[in-house]
């Protein structure tokens, strides 16, 4: 019996969601897979929505952090995960990674600061829900970059021969190994990768999806070239001239088997959210122009990002959420923030074929001493986690 779940987070964001993008239906199966999950796995979810489609469908995504409680719950074998989950042979083999994820002597414990667990709720039914699984790395660059700090090819090793080893409960193929190997060592010098994972869900086993960060508009052409990619580079660069100016990053996605997958992902990201970023609105029009999305969703999306308080909420507020401030000096406050992580955009056969929106909502304990220092300070000093909340608090403005 779960005494806390990931449940009582996701029911204070469903009032502040547009049913255009998930509806009755979606929320009653994300409800009963967060009701599965304990509470202190994460404090960082999320839902993906696609933007071009007039059903309301989503995935649903929660991330478990190293440097808090998640892959405690994730490793541990009394009051972690229910013994329910653990019964299914997915469930298991996560759980066999995050043991030794936890233990000290294991590469994993050094190399990895997060796990992402995606859920693929059409296929939800009565059965166990089984997710997809990601692992996300210190930057992992290739072993040429002077960033690398790598010697040689086999660095990567602790990637197949442990990290997938243990998700997959079999050894990565060798061709698929060779072939990842080979993408990481093509890596422009500046690039790297920040997620790695494996289609669980969906029993793909031969193949991975591999996340690239810091690659320019620039560069994804010439290194999908160089990999091995069949689409069309040239006309694929068309199309990147077009969105690059419209978005603040766009990181790669590409599918890693014996070779590389038709399909890729196409990440856009902006740094502010769209009450102080114009270029949310300029870009969306942009797709709804090319018919990756609806004008329909397109406000949905657009009146997503905010925030929710306890004084906003205290009838739905969980208590143990309370009691954690309370034990805070300095009047501290739990906050939930609501924000657009990203756009996918999703490329194959010379054509984008649907961009898919990636909403995210998280908490964060806040003490009046922290907003004053906020206040005080830039933006970028901040750290990554609390720079996303802290950009938050500049952004949104109605506690809603």
């Amino acid at each position: 019996m779960i005494n806390s779940s990931v449940k009582d987070y996701v029911k204070l964001v469903q009032p502040y969601t547009s049913s255009a993008l998930i509806s009755s239906a979606t929320w009653g199966k994300i409800n009963a897979i967060a009701a599965l999950l304990p509470s202190d796995i994460t404090s960082f979810f999320g839902f993906e929505c696609p933007l071009g489609i007039a059903a309301a469908r989503s995935d649903f995504l929660i991330c478990a952090e190293a440097a808090e409680s998640g892959r405690e719950v994730l490793a541990a074998n009394h009051g972690g995960l229910p013994k329910l989950l653990l019964s299914d042979p997915i469930w298991h083999q996560i759980h066999k990674f995050s043991q030794a994820w936890q233990n000290e002597t294991s590469a994993l414990y050094q190399q990895v600061h997060n796990v992402w667990l995606e859920f693929d709720i059409d296929d939800y039914g009565d059965s166990l829900p089984v997710p997809s699984c990601f692992f996300g790395p210190q930057p992992i660059y290739s072993s040429k970059s002077p960033d690398a700090g790598l010697a040689e090819n086999n660095s990567y090793e602790w990637i197949t021969r442990t990290g997938l080893q243990l998700l997959l409960n079999a050894n990565l193929p060798e061709a698929v190994e060779e072939e990842l190997f080979k993408c990481l060592d093509l890596l422009p010098h500046e690039a790297y990768v920040f997620q790695i994972g494996v289609m669980l869900a969906r029993n793909v086993n031969n193949q991975v999806r591999v996340c690239i960060r810091n690659i320019s508009p620039e560069q994804i052409g010439e290194y999908l070239q160089k990999i091995g990619w069949s689409g069309s580079v040239d006309i694929l660069e068309v199309f990147l001239q077009e969105i690059s100016g419209l978005v603040e990053r766009i990181d790669l996605d590409i599918d890693v088997g014996e070779s590389i997958g038709a399909k890729i992902g196409l990440e856009c990201y902006f740094s502010k959210q769209p009450k102080l970023e114009p270029r949310w609105q300029l870009f969306l029009n942009y797709l709804v122009g090319k018919n990756l999305c609806l004008t329909g969703k397109q406000a949905a999306l657009l009146a997503y990002p905010g925030f929710v308080r306890e004084s906003a909420d205290p009838g739905d507020w969980p208590s143990y959420l309370s009691r954690s401030c309370n034990l805070l000096e300095n009047n501290a406050e739990a906050v939930f923030f609501r924000q657009i992580h990203h756009i996918k955009i999703v490329y194959q056969d010379n054509h984008p074929q649907l961009a898919k929106a990636y909403l995210a909502m998280g908490y964060w304990l806040i003490t009046q001493d922290f907003v004053q220092q906020y206040r005080k300070s830039q933006v970028n000093s901040i750290d990554g986690r609390k720079l996303q909340n802290y950009v938050g608090i500049r952004n949104f403005t109605s506690p809603t």
